[in-house]
């Protein structure tokens, strides 16, 4: 029965959006929707990106000098955001950050959202 159900949804957002005044109302509804999944899944992504750095700080291997290629080959995720974004890698001198610049694209804003970690180990270790 729930197949069906999905069937028939999947179908009718199909014919939904093959009529252009139609597709423009579709779209329109599921931005909100969109944002929100997006907004659930960042955080765990970027925890988990931020764990795998720690993994390179701990063997000396130091910060991803090209972090899209290091995204795309070594990262265990995806390599963009929800919104088919890089995510994106800052350092100073006593830690990093990994984020994301959320829906609007424009880093900075409030909608971003970021992990930052100690570069110091030993420092990190004894929080």
């Amino acid at each position: 029965m729930l197949k069906t159900l999905l069937k028939l949804a999947f179908v009718a957002l199909a014919v939904g959006m093959a009529i252009p005044s139609s597709r423009a109302q579709i779209a329109g509804s599921v931005t909100p929707l969109r944002d929100w999944m997006g907004y659930r899944l960042v955080p765990r992504r970027l925890n988990v990106m931020a764990d795998q750095i720690d993994v390179r700080l701990e063997r000396a291997e130091g910060l991803p000098g090209n972090f899209e290629g290091w995204l795309r080959r070594d990262y265990s995720g995806s390599p963009e955001d929800p919104w088919g974004r890089q995510y994106y890698l800052t350092s100073s001198r006593r830690e990093y950050t990994v984020g994301t610049m959320g829906a609007d694209g424009i880093q900075g804003t409030e909608d971003d959202y970021v992990v930052s970690r100690l570069l110091d180990l030993s420092r990190r270790r004894n929080r």
